[in-house]
C-alpha cells in the first residue's frame, strides 16, 4: 500500500497539482490547513473533498478552523495580519458545502492502514513533545509500527523513538524550510520518506496578483512562495 501525506496546502493549487502529478496512491491523509494565503481555496477544498468520497482522512488545522468557524487563526504578529487579510478574502470565495466540509473535519484521529497505526493532529499534542525531544532525527527511509503524524510547523522532518515515529510532511504550499519546492511525504510498503517536488510557482504568484488581496500582502506572500521563509 502506498499512503500519500500531505499538510499546510494554504490554497496553493499548483503545488498540490505537481505532487498528484508524481505521486499515485492508494489513501490519502491530510493534516490540516488547507486555507489561507494562496489564491486557490475553492480548488484545494473541492479536491479533498472529492478524496473524501474515496480512502481519505484528514483533520482539520488552525485556518481551517478559522475559515470554518470565524475565528483567529495564528498566534500574533505578522503572520497573524497576514491569515486574516488573506481569509477575509477567502471566505467570500467558498460555497457552504465546502465550508461545511471544513467544519465536519475532526481535531484530530486515530486510524490503522496497512498494519501500522497512526495518529493524525494538526499540532503535535504534550505527549508527542519527549519522542521530538529524544527522538533520533532521520533521512533515511524510515519504518514503524506506530506513526504520530503532524504538520503546522512547515518544515518537514521524521524522528524515530523505538517502535514510534514523528513525521511531519512538512508544506505543500508554503515551505518554510527555506526550500521553496513542495513538501509532502509517503509511506510505501510501510516505509516513510519524505518527497519534495518542483512546482510551477510562477502559475501561482500570478494568481495571487490577480487576486483582490491588499498589495503589500500579496507582496509578502509572493515573497514568501519564492524564498520558501517565512514572513519576517
Amino acid at each position: 500500500m502506498k499512503i500519500l501525506i500531505m499538510s499546510d496546502i494554504h490554497a496553493n493549487w499548483h503545488a498540490t497539482e505537481a505532487i498528484l502529478a508524481r505521486e499515485s496512491y492508494d489513501a490519502l491523509i491530510f493534516l490540516g490547513d488547507v486555507v489561507d494565503f494562496g489564491p486557490d481555496p475553492r480548488k484545494c477544498i473541492d479536491f479533498l473533498m472529492e478524496s473524501a468520497r474515496m480512502r481519505f482522512r484528514g483533520v482539520r488545522g488552525e485556518h481551517d478552523h478559522a475559515m470554518a468557524f470565524g475565528t483567529g487563526a495564528s498566534p500574533g504578529g505578522e503572520m497573524e495580519r497576514i491569515s486574516s487579510v488573506s481569509r477575509e478574502w477567502g471566505e467570500g470565495l467558498l460555497s457552504s458545502g465546502e465550508v461545511g466540509f471544513l467544519r465536519r473535519l475532526p481535531l484530530e484521529e486515530r486510524i490503522s492502514l496497512d498494519g501500522m497505526d497512526f495518529e493524525l493532529a494538526h499540532r503535535p499534542d504534550p505527549e508527542t513533545i519527549p519522542i521530538l525531544e529524544r527522538g533520533r532525527e532521520r533521512t533515511d527511509p524510515v519504518s514503524c509500527r506506530k506513526f504520530i503524524l503532524v504538520g503546522h510547523s512547515h518544515k518537514p522532518y521524521i524522528k524515530s523513538f523505538g517502535d514510534t515515529a514523528v513525521l511531519n510532511p512538512g508544506s505543500v504550499g508554503q515551505p518554510r524550510d527555506n526550500d521553496p519546492r513542495a513538501s509532502y511525504a509517503v509511506i510505501e510498503d510501510g516505509e516513510a520518506s519524505i518527497r519534495r517536488v518542483k512546482y510551477d510557482i510562477e502559475k501561482t504568484v500570478k494568481g495571487l496578483e490577480r487576486s483582490r488581496m491588499p498589495y503589500e500582502v500579496k507582496g509578502r506572500l509572493i515573497s514568501m512562495l519564492l524564498s520558501g521563509a517565512a514572513a519576517g
